[in-house]
C-alpha cells in the first residue's frame, strides 16, 4: 500500500498542485495493514521527498457499526467502506477541492466502493485512477520511481448523472451513499412522473397508463377504451416519439411498447382486474 500512495503522488504532482493527501484504509490492527500504515507514516515524517506534503497528509481508518473494519468480508464491511469513501469525497468537494481518487492496491471491493463514490459525486474536473507500475519497481519496494516511465496512471472514465456538478445538487445533502442513491432514484422517478403528467396529453396518458398496466396491443387497448384501433395506434406512435425525446434514444434504436413498459412498469403496479404486462414481441 505505501507504494500505491507515493507513486501516485509522484505521478500526479508532476502536473497538479497537491493540497491534501488522504489515505483510507482498513483497521491497522490487521498486521499487514498496520505495517503498511506505519511505513507510510514514517516516510511522510522523515523522507524529504515527501516533505512538500508532510503537513497535508492524513489517514482515515474505516469503522463500521461494530467498530474498526479489519477486512472486507461482509455486507456491513462493504457498507462501512462505501460510507467512508463517499464521506471523504463529499467533504473534499464541499471544501472546493479537485479530487484524484486512486483505487489501486486494496481489495477489489474497496475499488468498487471508490468507483461508486466517484460516480455519485465527481464532476468534470475530478479523476478516478488505477495505478500500474513495473514489476521491478514493485519488487524493489522503493516509494518513488527513478524512472517515471515505470509508473502509469490509467484514467477510469465515468458517466455524469447531471449537467450540474453533483455537489451543487441535493445529492450533497445526503448523509451517506445509500441516501444519495435514494435521492437519485427519486429524482429519476420525478422526471418520469413529469413526462406522464406534462409531456403527454390526457388522452395519450390514458393510453400509456393502460399499455403499461396491461401490456395490451393497440387493438386491445382500443377495445377497452371503445376507441378506433387506428386512433389508439396513432396515439401510441406519438407517445413513443415523445418517449424517444425524453430518453434521448438514438435514431437507429426502436422505441415501442416494450420500452414504455420497461420505463414505467415500476411506477404503476397493475390495477386489480388487470393482468400483468405481457412482453411478447409483436403488436404496437
Amino acid at each position: 500500500m505505501p507504494q500505491v500512495v507515493t507513486l501516485a503522488l509522484q505521478a500526479l504532482a508532476a502536473t497538479e498542485a497537491i493540497r491534501e493527501v488522504l489515505v483510507i484504509h482498513t483497521s491497522p490492527s490487521y498486521p499487514r495493514i498496520g505495517e503498511a500504515v506505519a511505513r507510510l507514516d514514517t516516510a511522510f515524517a522523515a523522507d524529504e521527498r515527501l516533505a512538500p506534503w508532510r503537513d497535508c497528509y492524513r489517514r482515515i481508518a474505516i469503522a463500521g457499526r461494530d467498530g474498526p473494519v479489519p477486512d472486507l468480508l461482509s455486507p456491513d464491511d462493504f457498507a462501512a467502506t462505501l460510507a467512508a469513501l463517499y464521506g471523504a469525497v463529499r467533504d473534499a468537494k464541499q471544501a472546493g477541492f479537485r479530487v484524484h481518487l486512486n483505487v489501486s492496491g486494496g481489495r477489489k471491493l474497496m475499488a468498487l466502493c471508490g468507483t461508486t463514490a466517484a460516480q455519485l459525486l465527481f464532476d468534470e474536473g475530478d479523476r478516478l485512477w488505477y495505478l500500474q507500475s513495473s514489476r521491478a519497481l514493485v519488487a524493489g519496494r522503493d516509494l518513488f520511481a527513478a524512472d517515471p516511465a515505470d509508473v502509469t496512471m490509467i484514467p477510469i472514465p465515468l458517466m455524469r448523472w447531471s449537467p450540474a456538478p453533483p455537489i451543487l445538487t441535493g445529492i450533497a445533502l445526503a448523509g451517506d451513499p445509500v441516501a444519495a442513491l435514494t435521492w437519485q432514484q427519486e429524482r429519476l422517478a420525478a422526471a418520469r412522473r413529469r413526462f406522464l403528467e406534462h409531456d403527454l396529453t390526457p388522452a395519450e396518458r390514458e393510453v400509456a397508463v393502460l399499455a403499461v398496466r396491461t401490456g395490451d396491443t393497440a387493438s386491445e387497448i382500443a377495445a377497452r377504451l371503445h376507441k378506433s384501433p387506428r386512433t389508439v395506434a396513432h396515439q401510441l406512435e406519438v407517445i413513443y416519439q415523445k418517449l424517444r425525446l425524453f430518453l434521448e434514444v438514438r435514431d437507429d434504436v426502436r422505441v415501442d411498447r416494450h420500452t414504455l413498459i420497461a420505463e414505467f412498469a415500476g411506477m404503476m403496479p397493475p390495477d386489480d382486474g388487470y393482468p400483468r404486462p405481457r412482453l411478447e414481441r409483436g403488436g404496437s
